[in-house]
């Protein structure tokens, strides 16, 4: 009889007090491991804990916080009796405050079934997950499609953990780190994620997806890594600071697949840096002409291999938003944050890209160790030249330090970060950007309570701006609103903002977003 392993996604926990317009994705994690152990001949269990409650908010017993799905008790109910192994997926630092909640109840009613916990969190903080859960079998590092197959392997052979390279564990009471994995380098490979047994659905049938609202959206992963190693980011840890390429074709097929199967409007490609390989991405968007799908990379947008051709054609092909990675324009701090970015050189993109028929957005990071505000006066001058260009949306966040990232590091040997247990848990578990009125600077040059000022003014002066220059586009707002289409970031915020004002809710314990529309006059 095949070995029954059950994977598990926790829950995202949210400060009451934050803001938000997105409710939740499909979870690539899972839908990714669970098709190689299945492809291995395991048989898989998932309990996708957001997906399988869409729209459910609960109280797990720490004050200003609410995780979102199944609670405690309704997770711990759905693992199958009989499972061999239990695999649970902790991505984001802020969730870690549930994550080792629920760890301990599964050990509680399994206290004799090997227990894996992988993510990028985990990745980034496997010490403390180990110290806090010394019941915990393994912590599965980086990539886990290759390593969780050798972890399980070795748990049903009883042979020595120290044979799985990429994991971390506890011998005698020590924390062991086994040799590193390389990273996989033939990702065509790795089977497709497998979503049979997921909840998907749930979120194509509510029009959920990172970035695109109200519409059948599916995610993909066409391109793993970075090679880039910003301070700020838990990518190179993560990945290793290596990027690596699917074959176009074997993407494109994944993409025509989805269409036929799920009735999909939209693609979300979750790459990090999908402009690293020019010649990757043209063949790419090349390949995605004439699917007649809408698509974009909603998590940014290197310039460096950007040109205003590239562009066009990202448009032509179903691109319909982008993203571009600028993070800040001073030189100062483009240099101390290894960005490697041209503001100047992104500007003329960003506008080419406007006139193309894009709708594009910059993020800003503000509150950085060592930021001055003559720094954020520099930002302030560039939004005005991105306003004049005809940028749709800037948002200016607060630097909040992940885990795993170098930045992180440097402030917890400076003893900036509260390692105390109950400390460090509340600490990142409010350790979010989009909570606007407890937001913290950590540059002595600028003060925790000046930060909602910098960042709500940033925008304020931003969207000024842009409507003085471009009037037409507040009568665009004012239409996608009252027809409940929202499609910039700002028409999404207000008409989340109105309808948890309608309701009378409290910010962030539920937005409902509707479909965007498609129709954008520029």
């Amino acid at each position: 009889m095949n070995k029954h392993v059950t994977l598990i996604r926790t829950p995202p926990v949210l400060p009451k007090t934050s803001i938000t317009a997105q409710q939740g994705v499909p979870s690539l994690a899972l839908a990714y491991l669970g098709a190689a152990i299945k492809e291995a001949q395991y048989k898989v269990s998932y309990i996708d804990a957001l997906g399988e409650k869409l729209g459910k908010f609960s109280n797990f017993g720490v004050e200003g916080l609410l995780s979102a799905g199944l609670n405690l008790n309704e997770i711990i109910e759905r693992i199958p009796i009989q499972t061999d192994f239990i695999g649970v997926s902790c991505q984001f630092s802020n969730d870690w405050i549930f994550s080792k909640r629920l760890l301990k109840l599964i050990h509680e009613k399994f206290p004799n079934t090997p227990l894996f916990v992988g993510g990028e969190h985990t990745t980034a903080d496997y010490e403390t997950i180990l110290q806090q859960c010394p019941f915990v079998t393994a912590c599965v590092l980086g990539e886990g499609e290759e390593t969780v197959l050798d972890l399980l392997k070795a748990l049903s052979e009883r042979q020595n953990l120290n044979t799985v390279n990429g994991i971390a564990f506890l011998d005698n009471s020590q924390i062991k780190k086994s040799c590193p994995r390389k990273r996989i380098k033939q990702v065509n490979e790795i089977p497709w994620p497998d979503w049979e047994h997921l909840p998907l659905e749930n979120y194509l049938n509510a029009g959920l997806g990172m970035a695109a609202q109200g519409i059948r959206s599916m995610p993909v992963l066409a391109s793993r890594g970075c090679p880039y190693r910003c301070t700020f980011c838990s990518a190179p840890k993560m990945w290793d600071a290596k990027w690596v390429g699917r074959s176009v074709k074997d993407v494109v097929d994944e993409v025509r697949f989805y269409k036929k199967r799920y009735k999909i409007d939209h693609i979300e490609f979750y790459d990090m840096s999908p402009s690293i390989n020019k010649k990757w991405l043209e063949s790419l968007v090349e390949e995605l002409n004439g699917i007649d799908l809408s698509w974009n990379f909603p998590s940014g947008m290197r310039s460096e291999n950007l040109t205003p051709e590239l562009i066009q054609k990202l448009k032509d092909a179903g691109c319909y938003k982008l993203t571009f990675a600028i993070e800040t324009s001073a030189p100062k701090l483009i240099k101390q944050i290894k960005k490697k970015i041209d503001p100047d050189r992104a500007l003329g993109l960003i506008h080419h890209a406007v006139t193309s028929g894009l709708v594009t957005k910059v993020n800003f990071i503000w509150g950085i160790e060592g930021q001055t505000k003559f720094d954020i006066l520099y930002d302030y001058f560039y939004i005005c030249k991105l306003a004049f260009a005809g940028l749709h949306d800037a948002t200016c966040f607060a630097f909040v330090p992940y885990p795993g990232s170098e930045d992180f590091d440097r402030l917890k040997k400076e003893n900036k970060i509260p390692m105390e247990t109950e400390a460090y848990e509340k600490f990142l578990a409010f350790n979010v950007y989009n909570n606007p009125f407890k937001m913290k600077s950590w540059s002595k040059h600028i003060k925790n309570i000046h930060m909602t000022f910098w960042t709500l003014g940033g925008m304020a002066l931003f969207y000024s701006l842009q409507f003085i220059t471009r009037p037409y586009r507040i009568y665009l707002l004012v239409k996608r609103l009252i027809q409940k289409k929202p499609v910039t970031m700002l028409e999404l915020a207000l008409f989340a903002l109105f309808n948890n004002f309608i309701k009378g809710r409290k910010l962030s314990t539920k937005v409902e977003l509707i479909r965007e529309s498609s129709e954008v006059v520029y």
